[in-house]
């Protein structure tokens, strides 16, 4: 399981969460990093980043 599989299974886990309305990998939203990541927007307009960095 690499960083990209663990991004796939947080994406489709949070997105069937009613107040999320928008999640998008750091690429989509255009953060500038070589982070994998999601920026995730909420029904109430916050935005919140999550970071998936791969430790072992």
């Amino acid at each position: 399981m690499n960083e990209a599989d663990i991004q796939e299974i947080i994406t489709e886990t949070i997105s069937d969460q009613d107040e999320i309305t928008r999640v998008r990998t750091f690429e989509e939203a255009g953060v500038l990093t070589t982070n994998n990541g999601l920026v995730i927007r909420t029904s109430d307009g916050s935005e919140f980043q999550i970071t998936i960095v791969q430790s072992r």
